[in-house]
């Protein structure tokens, strides 16, 4: 800056102090997103985006004859659940002219010991909450052998019936949990496409609004963005669709509390979502596969019963709310989008 010459002072000034080189070399962490109010406007515009691809995924299988059930359904709706994070992409790339990968969460600097605790931690959490949602099942009536017994003896007699062989219960177990570590790997491949977008670029857009109003708004955009699928049958087995389309709203905000606490624990970053919610993706079927009898699916109900189910939604809601309640986030520099240290171009997108 330029004094005015009649008020400088002329004196020489003291030279100034150089800088530490050591800070200067510490790399410094990213910022998290936090935003002074919500871009209703970018909101807007990142759904259509996130509605229009993941919608062209599903269109085949609206007039393919098995619909839901055709083999290429679950390999092209993988690819189709990374519409929100190709959204993401566009938004951040397109409209608000920064780095993908610090607006959506994905710098890993000053957070790495908070990601690495929040992503088993997560997933233990949503363990806990498929086995209980199975024991409130059980309490209200419906046959279960929590046990696993049935299983175990079921499992081991197909084995020997199919292959001539016995084979001990361990090594049921074993291929069992080996297989499921797989599908959880292969299942974050295609959750992590979502929670990019929902919870990387979504959450903080949203959260301006509170954390509770949060997960309102945002588990009813995730939710409506399912329509594609739900309608032709996916989720709610056997459901009348405009009762899933209703039902499928609850689990999605009670997520979203859930998932969004998460994210916010490990500093912005969408990975322990991403796996928790494959955990849900994954776990459910197998965790009532195992404690399942003849009879239970004859007594289930899928609007009462699992992650999907009321018993689901409170219990995800209350783990949800309990992070938030005693939320402790990583110290980091934060960024508002909206402020004057951001990209001006992208502040004078929304008015």
């Amino acid at each position: 800056m330029v004094e005015d010459m009649d008020t400088a002072d002329l004196t020489a000034p003291a030279p100034a102090a150089p800088p530490d080189p050591a800070r200067a070399a510490t790399p410094q962490p990213a910022p998290v997103i936090r935003y002074s109010r919500v871009p209703w406007r970018r909101v807007g515009l990142f759904m259509l985006i996130s509605y229009g691809l993941f919608a062209l995924a599903a269109a085949p299988f609206w007039f393919l004859p098995d619909g839901i059930a055709h083999p290429a359904f679950t390999p092209v709706i993988a690819v189709g659940m990374w519409a929100p994070a190709a959204a993401s992409l566009i938004m951040a790339k397109g409209v608000e002219r920064v780095s993908w990968r610090t607006r959506v969460g994905l710098r890993f600097r000053g957070r790495w010991a908070w990601i690495l605790a929040w992503m088993p931690l997560g997933l233990v959490l949503v363990v806990a909450i498929l086995l209980l949602s199975e024991l409130v099942a059980a309490v209200r009536g419906v046959p279960m052998d929590l046990t696993g017994r049935t299983w175990l003896e079921t499992g081991t007699a197909q084995f020997a019936e199919q292959t001539g062989q016995e084979i001990p219960a361990i090594a049921l177990v074993l291929i069992t949990a080996a297989t499921v570590f797989a599908g959880l790997a292969v299942t974050m491949l295609a959750t992590l496409g979502e929670e990019i977008g929902w919870r990387g670029w979504l959450w903080p857009a949203l959260t301006p609004l509170g954390r509770t109003p949060a997960a309102l708004v945002g588990g009813v955009i995730w939710s409506l963005w399912h329509l594609p699928v739900v309608l032709i049958g996916y989720n709610y087995p056997g459901a009348n669709r405009a009762a899933a389309v209703a039902m499928f709203l609850l689990p999605c905000i009670a997520m979203t509390l859930l998932f969004g606490a998460l994210t916010d624990r490990a500093g912005g970053s969408p990975l322990p979502a991403a796996l928790a919610h494959a955990g849900i993706n994954t776990l459910s079927g197998v965790l009532l596969g195992i404690a399942a009898t003849t009879q239970t699916m004859a007594h289930y109900s899928h609007f009462l019963d699992g992650a999907l189910g009321i018993t689901g939604v409170v219990l995800m809601a209350v783990a949800g709310g309990l992070l938030l309640l005693g939320r402790r986030e990583p110290a980091l520099p934060r960024l508002d989008p909206l402020g004057d240290g951001w990209a001006r171009q992208a502040s004078r997108a929304d008015g």
